[in-house]
């Protein structure tokens, strides 16, 4: 009798999570056109553009790297950081601050190996893509790293654009709206096993001692594979 009363009230809450859930994003889609410049995209993503010979900053990096443009879809303007000691080539664009982040575990499981997945209303999955590719915890971090030690032949994690990793001066760069930056990483950043997210904020001023909020945008082995026309390579995402 308890678990019917239970089932029925997670039956209701559903239902109306899945009607409020409508609402918003009906009248989210009439507001999108006051955000985004170009509403079938991200008000932020990355386009690639091709891999080719680059300039390595470190004697360590290949000598192959990645093009792509960091674009500013949306019409606040946005912020990045850009590496000083960067030699500025106008082929070469410029090199922004990333964080290389090995794969996390595959979605519908929790760190603990329990399975665990999202229960979303209907009319609510698009929404299901904020969650879908979440910036890793640092226990799917610490999780994936032991995966990686525990393999027959474990692949070196290349670090990325960093102050910790031998970069301490950056340039703060605003992206204006609808405006794009140039810029290359090493061609080691993307594997099956890891992919590179560059930080970002928007460039609103902050009030007092609030906190603003931040943001990645990240490149995957399987966006490579689609951008070169290649069968996407799985991945745990």
């Amino acid at each position: 009798m308890k678990i019917s009363i239970a089932l029925a009230v997670l039956g209701l809450w559903v239902s109306l999570s899945a009607l409020n859930v409508a609402q918003v994003t009906k009248e989210s889609d009439q507001d999108y056109s006051k955000f985004l410049i170009d509403a079938s995209k991200p008000y932020v993503y990355l386009a690639f553009d091709h891999v080719g010979p680059r300039t390595p900053l470190r004697d360590v990096e290949p000598k192959i790297g990645l093009w792509l443009h960091l674009k500013n879809n949306c019409k606040v303007p946005i912020v990045v950081l850009a590496i000083w000691e960067r030699k500025v080539d106008p082929n070469e664009g410029i090199a922004l601050q990333d964080e290389i982040v090995p794969e996390p575990v595959a979605p519908g499981t929790r760190g603990d190996g329990v399975g665990g997945g999202i229960i979303a209303p209907r009319g609510s999955g698009e929404l299901l893509d904020l969650f879908r590719w979440p910036n890793t915890t640092e226990e799917e971090v610490r999780l994936a790293e032991e995966r990686q030690r525990a393999t027959i032949k474990p692949v070196e994690r290349p670090l990325g654009y960093g102050s910790p990793n031998g970069f301490n001066s950056f340039v703060l760069t605003v992206i204006a709206p609808g405006e794009q930056v140039y810029f290359s990483v090493p061609a080691n950043h993307v594997s099956k096993s890891w992919h590179f997210e560059i930080p970002f904020q928007l460039a609103v001023p902050s009030h007092g001692r609030i906190r603003p909020p931040y943001s990645y945008v990240a490149f995957y082995q399987d966006d490579l594979d689609r951008a070169q026309g290649k069968a996407a390579t799985p991945t745990t995402r």
